[in-house]
């Protein structure tokens, strides 16, 4: 694949055609050797405003009849040698995207490595936003989602990434990772991302609800204890009304090491907040008042019936009516966006997610995980739980993101019944990518080189059990700040993945030609072959 570069005005006072390039979706070749799959920059002036990629064999122009009043009118030589190519995708720069291009010739080849650089930067940028894109319109229609792909492809970024997305995030330019991560971690905190990782020894005790043990006063008690899924479920508001979400109020101040500072109706001091599970009154003071030897002793406990009266405005706390009041609002900020029926999705990423054994770990709930069974949807499904006997179904609020590595033959595969409830995007390994991670252009050609080799070894040598683009080692693998560092990351941890192929099977090679290769590869004197893909 190569570069080109093709001016939209070639003379000064000449008619400018970029218009017609984009109407008729073709590029001018000229005399050049343009080929399918070449990408051109297209110049106005000195100014890059778009990309083409050559989708057929240049022709001569005589051959579109559609070209000639246009090739006429703006001047542009209109007989067998001057060809034209049809494109296959064309993306017209943002206003971020465009740099200048100081170059006068109409159309040449693009040797300069900046230029080449900044070219491979614009278009894998695209390319990973087109692939949040759409999985983002993937993961909203199926509602399960998992991204697989071996080691190092990218995996457990693109998870932070879709999540974002998919919670409806704008202010964050996705091909910035640490702005990436600081959002994450931030609804993370907000409780709009929850993140756990499966394993051999989880179950349905763990993940949906179970019966734990507590110690009270010595003694031994059992009760039943929410998991992740189910405290994800919770988590989304549901389109309610006042008196249900002062029940929930209440469950997050159980007890007096869970109290809560509420600010009065008039927002100049502030009151602790708690109930005892069982009461019928919710403890109440000012975080100023003297507790006393007792930290609990409470002089003007709110009745919750009439809380909740005050709260529909059908009737009022007549003792404490003031309490009463700071403690609805605290309720109404705390849940204002289920009290306003706002859509407010989460996502539960699962790393892993094949090193758990899934229909075990969701139990019955796995029917309930399906787009249309969804509570919202057109066939809500219900399920009594087991140990709580609450009905509970799964919110359609809810989106599931799950990542799989496809070399790990030490877990376990995912039945059909639980496959079918998901959607799954493979994720590639990118040699682009390991070129742009060095500012050392010597370097990045040396690393892209043991990748190609590797690609190479792996295609030559694959037993047929796994496709290609699930065994090629990820690019991450082919990344390292300086030269050592990369014979580091080949030495300990591309050779070990390579041989533990080999070790199962996945690769036939003799252990001979994998230490010839691998003596190449760990000291970087691979010679450089033409790109291939992993497809």
């Amino acid at each position: 694949m190569n570069y080109w570069k093709l001016g939209c005005n070639w003379g000064r006072g000449m008619p400018d055609f970029y218009s017609l390039l984009k109407e008729k979706r073709i590029v001018i070749c000229g005399e050049s050797s343009m080929a399918k799959g070449d990408w051109v920059l297209i110049c106005q002036g000195h100014d890059a405003v778009a990309l083409a990629k050559i989708g057929s064999v240049p022709v001569p122009s005589t051959t579109r009849a559609d070209l000639r009043e246009g090739f006429e009118r703006l001047q542009i030589t209109y007989d067998e040698t001057n060809p034209v190519a049809d494109v296959a995708e064309f993306y017209e720069l943002t206003e971020s995207e465009r740099f200048q291009y100081q170059l006068q010739q109409g159309i040449c080849r693009i040797n300069n490595p900046e230029i080449r650089g900044t070219i491979e930067r614009i278009l894998t940028e695209r390319e990973r936003n087109k692939m949040i894109t759409q999985a983002t319109k993937l993961l909203k229609s199926k509602k399960n989602v998992i991204l697989q792909g071996a080691p190092g492809t990218g995996k457990t970024y693109a998870t932070a990434a879709l999540a974002l997305s998919v919670l409806g995030v704008t202010d964050v330019d996705f091909n910035d990772h640490a702005a990436v991560m600081r959002k994450y971690e931030e609804l993370r905190g907000q409780k709009r991302i929850f993140f756990t990782t499966f394993h051999q020894s989880m179950d349905y005790e763990d993940f949906v609800e179970g019966i734990k043990p507590q110690v009270e006063d010595g003694q031994v008690g059992y009760s039943v204890e929410d998991g992740i899924f189910k405290n994800v479920c919770k988590s989304v508001p549901e389109s309610g009304d006042i008196v249900r979400c002062i029940d929930k109020y209440l469950q997050s101040i159980k007890g007096f090491s869970n109290k809560k500072v509420i600010p009065t109706v008039t927002g100049r001091s502030n009151l602790y907040a708690w109930w005892k599970e069982g009461n019928a009154t919710i403890s109440i003071r000012s975080t100023v008042s003297e507790a006393g030897e007792d930290e609990e002793y409470v002089p003007s406990p709110i009745n919750i019936e009439k809380v909740k009266l005050q709260a529909l405005g059908e009737g009022e706390e007549n003792n404490w009516r003031q309490y009463a009041q700071a403690f609805i609002n605290a309720v109404k900020a705390e849940y204002r966006d289920e009290l306003q029926g706002r859509s407010r999705p989460v996502v539960l990423i699962i790393d892993e997610i094949n090193r758990g054994n899934v229909a075990r770990i969701f139990g019955e709930l796995i029917s309930l995980l399906e787009a249309d069974k969804r509570s919202d949807a057109v066939h809500p499904l219900t399920v009594t739980l087991p140990y709580s006997k609450e009905e509970f179904s799964v919110p359609g609020e809810v989106y599931i993101i799950g990542t799989m590595n496809t070399t790990d033959r030490s877990a376990g595969t995912l039945d059909y019944a639980v496959r079918r409830r998901f959607a799954f995007v493979t994720l590639k390994a990118d040699r682009e990518a390991v070129r742009r991670a060095y500012a050392d252009s010597v370097l990045g050609e040396k690393a892209v080189a043991v990748f190609d080799d590797v690609l190479r070894f792996i295609r030559e040598h694959n037993s047929g059990d796994l496709d290609i683009e699930d065994l090629m080692v990820g690019h991450s693998y082919f990344m390292a700040p300086d030269e050592d560092g990369l014979k580091l990351k080949v030495e300990y941890e591309v050779l070990p993945l390579i041989r533990e192929y080999a070790k199962d099977g996945l690769l036939a090679v003799a252990s001979d030609e994998l230490e010839r290769c691998g003596a190449a590869w760990r000291e970087l004197s691979v010679t450089p072959t033409p790109a291939v893909t992993a497809e």
